[in-house]
């Protein structure tokens, strides 16, 4: 117990500055800044977006929480120098897709640090993310006998842990309830002394050997296709596309599309290629100068030929009009 408090008083000399961060988010991509992925995110419903999040920044360990109202699609690259360890803190019994793979709330995943973040966040519910220095990990390992959390263990990068998740869920809530009151002692060095010594050594019990995990995992064949077709929409997000030119163009049948798209994402393939030119037409709209771009221009820039469709489209995305965004002020 003495070499864990020492560890634990050596990690938090690390901590950061901006120990206590909290945002309200209308806007994917102010969302995409603040969180410490290299990531793109993209919506996969046509409905105004929101999201609360708060962070803890121990320095050395990290924890973020994110309540979001949309489903949403992650694809980048992870913090470097630190482990991520992601869950459905609350989701309600939604399930996510992380790297093709279903994952509940039973499930820590994304642990690998040689995969990129991949994950399909449900709306509603609430993401966390723990941080920690790989460093920090092996010592506390090592320190409570738990040889076999080696890399082997971290390249399974899944962890399904039903039963001794309920105590390292109520200790994250607990934390995420803390930033959620902006209670002042999450700004008191003892109190983040305390956090290290409780939050490590539960973390690391509640990681079950690999034999004591031995699910029946659910892995999307689709995936692959999805993806592609992804990448082609969004290289040719300027033409006019129907379902039937990306079936040629992937080689593909209607129907497999069809059913990758609505199992990875929850919708068509079509209404994801309409998502993705409003995020498109929205990006190139806040970043305009309202003297040299109309919003005529930008929404056929974006293959929208019809303005009242588009607005109204728009609205609902974004929860104001498409000349709003062009003339708020920068």
């Amino acid at each position: 117990m003495k070499l864990l408090k020492g560890l634990s008083s050596q990690f938090l000399n690390d901590t950061a500055s901006n120990v206590v961060s909290h945002y309200h988010f209308e806007d994917i991509d102010e969302l995409a800044v603040f969180l410490p992925e290299d990531v793109r995110l993209t919506l996969l419903e046509c409905e105004a977006f929101n999201c609360e999040s708060a962070a803890l920044n121990l320095g050395a360990i990290q924890f973020n929480f994110n309540h979001v109202n949309r489903n949403l699609y992650a694809v980048g690259h992870k913090q470097v120098g630190f482990l991520t360890f992601s869950m459905i803190l609350q989701g309600k019994g939604q399930h996510g897709i992380e790297n093709n793979r279903l994952v509940t709330e039973d499930y820590l995943f994304g642990f690998d640090s040689n995969r990129e973040a991949d994950l399909v966040f449900p709306g509603g519910a609430i993401y966390c993310a723990v941080y920690i220095r790989p460093d920090i990990f092996e010592a506390y390992a090592q320190a409570m006998n738990r040889l076999e959390l080696d890399s082997r263990f971290l390249a399974s990068n899944y962890a399904c842990i039903p039963k001794s998740f309920p105590p390292l869920r109520s200790y994250l809530k607990q934390i995420y309830e803390l930033l959620h009151q902006h209670s002042p002692l999450l700004h008191k060095p003892d109190f983040q002394q305390i956090i290290l010594q409780d939050f490590l050594p539960l973390f690391i019990t509640a990681l079950t050997a690999q034999q004591e995990q031995q699910v029946s995992a659910r892995i999307f064949r689709r995936s692959q296709l999805v993806k592609q077709a992804d990448d082609y929409m969004r290289s040719h997000i300027d033409q006019t596309l129907t379902l039937t030119d990306l079936c040629q163009a992937l080689g593909t049948s209607s129907r497999a599309l069809c059913y990758g798209f609505q199992e990875m994402f929850g919708t068509s393939p079509m209404s994801y290629l309409k998502i993705l030119r409003l995020q498109g037409a929205y990006r190139a709209l806040k970043s305009a100068e309202p003297s040299n771009k109309t919003v005529t221009e930008i929404a056929t820039q974006f293959g929208f030929y019809h303005l009242g469709y588009f607005a109204h489209d728009y609205k609902q995305a974004f929860g104001e009009l498409p000349s709003e965004t062009l003339k708020r002020i920068r």
